[in-house]
């Protein structure tokens, strides 16, 4: 178990380091492409910082959603402060958001880490499904145009969608054992049920996660915007529906230049470029970074712990 541990840490290693060094190549070979932000509108800064604060409130507000549901009511300036600074920290180091959140939740509220894990693990699946089906729907569209290139990330995506359509239907059922690990598995797969069986939460997180997926569409169109890029749309939805798989996947330690690689790869894919695809997706993340780190510091006193 051990040597397992080591091994796949020392793969994590050297994943993390390659993507650093390819997106550090890429950053320093495309550059100039960054001078263009001097002409930034007011108009195209207003609408980037909106969708930025829609996601962020869509994303507290799914929070609120499932925390509602264990009997837990946040305040609205509380899930937003928890939201933006998941975002912030989500950017940098793997899911590291997500786990200063589940910290919160314990020692404010006393939310279980297992409740917290099966929770999230379900509403991931869930984002997956919805982003995997924009995923096929767009390549179907862009195969149906002549780009039959795309043809294995439609499988892949499809595949996705029905694996997660049929997993709902289903329950998942641990072996009664004692001791502390299976007591916290149990708790953590009883939230995941609950989350994937009432339909009621259900449907609302899945409202959520494709008005999400909408909004960040919107994002990476905009940011084609403001450097002159002219990507279709349908482009952009397709982008967002792969950085939603390889967010999910923990391919490195960091999240920095993974998304920025597979969208770069992506686009020079369907003939828009490795440059554009590059430079769009580093954008978003420079802005998301400012806007969100603005909300954490305007919002910070909204998440006060107790000391122990």
């Amino acid at each position: 178990m051990s040597n397992h541990s080591s091994t796949h840490h020392l793969i994590k290693q050297i994943a993390t380091i390659g993507v650093f060094s390819g997106f550090g190549f890429l950053l320093f070979k495309y550059r100039e492409g960054f001078y263009i932000i001097r002409d930034l509108s007011v108009f195209q800064f207003v609408s980037f910082s909106l969708l930025v604060i829609f996601g962020i409130t869509l994303s507290g507000s799914k929070l609120s959603c499932i925390a509602n549901y264990f009997n837990i009511y946040l305040k609205k300036s509380e899930w937003f402060a928890l939201s933006s600074m998941t975002a912030v920290l989500n950017n940098i180091f793997f899911k590291s958001g997500s786990l200063a959140t589940s910290t919160y939740l314990k020692k404010k509220y006393n939310f279980p880490y297992a409740s917290f894990v099966g929770s999230f693990v379900g509403d991931q699946l869930i984002i997956l499904f919805m982003a995997s089906l924009v995923g096929s729907i767009t390549t179907a569209s862009l195969i149906y145009s002549g780009n039959v290139q795309l043809l294995f990330i439609f499988i892949t995506f499809a595949i996705i969608v029905v694996f997660l359509f049929i997993l709902p239907g289903g329950k998942l059922t641990l072996p009664k054992k004692e001791g502390g690990i299976w007591e916290q598995l149990r708790i953590g797969t009883d939230s995941f049920n609950t989350l994937l069986q009432n339909k009621n939460l259900l449907y609302t997180l899945c409202a959520h996660n494709i008005f999400l997926i909408t909004a960040a569409g919107l994002r990476l169109f905009t940011a084609c915007s403001i450097l002159h890029q002219e990507i279709p749309l349908i482009h952009c939805f397709l982008f967002v529906a792969a950085i939603t798989v390889v967010r999910i996947i923990p391919i490195a330690h960091s999240d920095i230049g993974v998304r920025e690689i597979t969208v770069g790869l992506l686009s020079e894919t369907i003939g828009s470029g490795l440059k554009a695809g590059v430079l769009i997706t580093s954008i978003d993340r420079i802005f998301e970074l400012l806007l969100t780190g603005l909300c954490v510091s305007v919002f910070r006193k909204s998440l006060v712990t107790p000391k122990n």
